[in-house]
């Protein structure tokens, strides 16, 4: 989708933290040691944001914003960032593998590059090097004819001695020796004894390890249920249903709905999601008689989480950087006012209960562009103009 210049006088206004200083003292902010050298010189939170963008580091950029965020609005940014999540997966869902075929075979698979494929013998190779032989045999009968028959016998007989102190030492004669190498010369020279006492151990050690794997299978399957895909979106719909009144209201009833139904998948960004909207209602004890405050950057930590966790996802159009950068832009939008709840609550229509089946991608694999596409955030070299200020 092409930049119009949206971005043009842009501040972020839904903050809680408007300097670094009050994102580490008030939010337990933590500026890693890698990145240290590119806040020098920075005191605005903001600007801060920025740079990042501006160094194509979205990740720390949407790290700093959950942050520094109005805890509402960073709530609705990753409510978007979820669905979007999930739009993605209505066009390339996520395929879970089975932990069955996980060390199911032993058998080493050879690419193809490293296959290496034996040499085929040429007949007309073997024809020729049989009759250079014949030629060589015939050479050498006619020069054994042209030498003296005495000196040819004493030569043969001083070889004969030197071929019987051979045999004295090694225990054969050398006619020998290469009588039983040339009946070998048709052999397989890396024939491999099945049988020998290696493999039998081999194929022992084997079965002890595909029975210990059979067992480790049995034992997870057991403890870890398989996955139902209906009552994991239900799991999720319930999750951001929560989320969403949460927004809309965020009171103790709604806080403690989302704790409720949060707990009940926290290992899903939308169960995550849900518990970061209790933890930034403040109090970790509503309707109770004494307030019990949330620690500070609890809720800031499970919205930078849930983003961690959305982008990690399998399956979906994106991959993770290009989800980091996506979140970047929703969470701009939102936090600069431009995105907000009221939209959807007027409408009826809340994001997560439109979703529908997205269309079959093309022949050439690319995702719709309505899911594909999102305006991209620009550095000011790029717009010709300045929104940062």
């Amino acid at each position: 989708m092409a930049d119009k210049l949206d971005w043009l006088g842009k501040h972020l206004i839904l903050l809680r933290c408007l300097t670094l200083n009050e994102a580490v003292d008030n939010e337990n902010y933590k500026i890693r040691p890698d990145l240290a050298e590119a806040f020098v010189g920075v005191s605005g939170a903001e600007e801060m944001v920025y740079k990042f963008a501006r160094l194509g580091d979205y990740k720390s950029a949407c790290e700093l914003l959950a942050y520094i965020a109005h805890r509402r609005a960073g709530i609705w940014w990753g409510y978007r960032c979820v669905v979007s999540l999930a739009e993605e997966l209505l066009v390339n869902p996520a395929v879970d593998r089975d932990i069955a075929e996980i060390g199911a075979s032993f058998d080493v698979k050879v690419p193809d590059f490293a296959k290496v494929e034996i040499p085929k013998t040429d007949p007309a190779q073997v024809e020729q090097l049989k009759a250079a032989l014949e030629d060589s045999k015939a050479k050498l009968a006619e020069a054994r004819a042209k030498v003296d028959p005495g000196m040819l016998k004493f030569v043969e007989d001083a070889v004969e001695v030197a071929f019987q102190e051979f045999k004295r030492v090694h225990g054969i004669h050398p006619k020998d020796l290469l009588k039983k190498l040339a009946s070998r010369v048709g052999e397989d020279p890396y024939r491999i004894d099945r049988k020998s006492p290696l493999f039998v151990e081999a194929a022992k050690l084997k079965a002890q390890i595909q029975a210990a794997r059979a067992d480790a299978v049995d034992t997870i399957k057991a403890v870890i249920p398989p996955k139902v895909p209906a009552h994991e979106k239900k799991l999720r719909d319930n999750a951001l249903g929560a989320v969403y009144r949460w927004v809309a209201a965020p009171d103790e009833v709604n806080s403690k709905a989302c704790l409720d139904i949060g707990n009940e998948c926290p290992d899903t960004p939308a169960g995550l999601l849900s518990l970061s909207a209790f933890w930034a209602f403040g109090n970790l004890m509503p309707g109770g008689e004494q307030v019990i405050p949330t620690p500070p950057g609890l809720a800031a930590n499970g919205l930078n989480q849930t983003l961690l966790m959305s982008s990690l996802q399998k399956g979906g159009t994106r991959k993770v950087k290009e989800r980091f950068e996506l979140y970047f832009n929703l969470g701009i939008d939102v936090l600069s006012g431009k995105d907000n709840w009221e939209e959807s609550l007027a409408a009826n229509k809340p994001p997560h209960e439109t979703l529908n089946p997205a269309p079959a991608p093309p022949a050439n694999g690319k995702a719709p562009d309505e899911i594909r596409e999102y305006k991209r955030w620009k550095p000011e070299s790029e717009r010709g103009g300045h929104e940062n200020k």
